[in-house]
């Protein structure tokens, strides 16, 4: 049986006891690395958007970089969706009072309208540490500048309307697209394992878009003029850092 002398034992344990603090303050310090990052967000509408939609969704995901000194850069894409479309008045000369259309046949056919959208940005944050949680987790501040695209999307299940064919349709769904500015504040953590990691704040969306038709048949009229289409609402995202381990790395807990 070996004993080790007791000034030995004491410098073994002040040794380990460094190893453990220096790992740690090494994973609690600001680090540089990519990540990749998939988000979701319910916005509510604002300005001209609100006058043709409602509620809706954008689901979507990125890539970026973190900077030591907590700056931030992405590229994110994004899908909008929504069932909550105001414009039932667009096929007015076309359906019936119950919002039914008529196919080849005679038979009644339901018409169905959603929100489809996309929108891509590049944007520009910074993390600011709060909460002594650590120097890569606290409050974000994000702007960027992008494309964005929607449109009305009308949809029949079943039979054939001839006034509805895929040409005809150009004139009824009111595809804008424009250049997207987009705002965030909110709270970013990053944990020490790579799937705790998360943004949630508040977003602005602003699209300065233009009707790609030029002119609606409803209406019968051109529609030339520039929109201001706002969206804004929460959004969550989970973050997933590209980090390598080296192989003295250790952690403890």
């Amino acid at each position: 049986m070996i004993i080790l002398p007791k000034h030995f034992l004491l410098l073994f344990i002040a040794a380990l006891s460094y190893h453990t603090s220096f790992t740690q303050s090494k994973n609690d310090s600001a680090q540089a690395f990519p990540f990749v990052k998939f988000h979701y967000a319910y916005l509510l509408p604002s300005g001209d958007f609100e006058e043709t939609y409602g509620n809706s969704s954008s689901l979507g995901g990125g890539v970026g970089y973190k900077t030591k000194s907590n700056w931030q850069f992405e590229i994110n894409a994004n899908y909008l969706f929504g069932g909550d479309v105001k414009r039932k008045d667009l096929l007015s000369g076309i359906i019936n009072d119950e919002g039914d259309a008529t196919d080849s046949d005679g038979q009644l056919v339901k018409i169905i309208y959603d929100l489809r959208g996309l929108s891509f940005s590049a944007t520009i944050g910074k993390t600011f540490p709060v909460f002594n949680i650590n120097e890569n987790s606290g409050i974000i501040v994000k702007a960027g500048i992008g494309y964005i695209q929607h449109r009305i999307k009308i949809d029949y299940r079943d039979g054939d309307v001839f006034q509805l064919n895929e040409e005809m349709l150009k004139g009824y769904d009111r595809l804008h697209s424009g250049l997207l500015l987009n705002q965030f504040i909110g709270f970013q953590y990053y944990g020490r394992r790579n799937f705790t990691n998360f943004q949630l704040g508040f977003e602005l969306n602003q699209g300065l878009t233009k009707n790609q038709r030029e002119y609606n048949y409803d209406s019968r009229s051109f529609d030339k003029d520039q929109k201001n289409d706002l969206l804004y609402g929460f959004r969550l995202g989970w973050v997933i850092p590209i980090k390598g381990r080296t192989a003295d790395e250790f952690y403890f807990y």
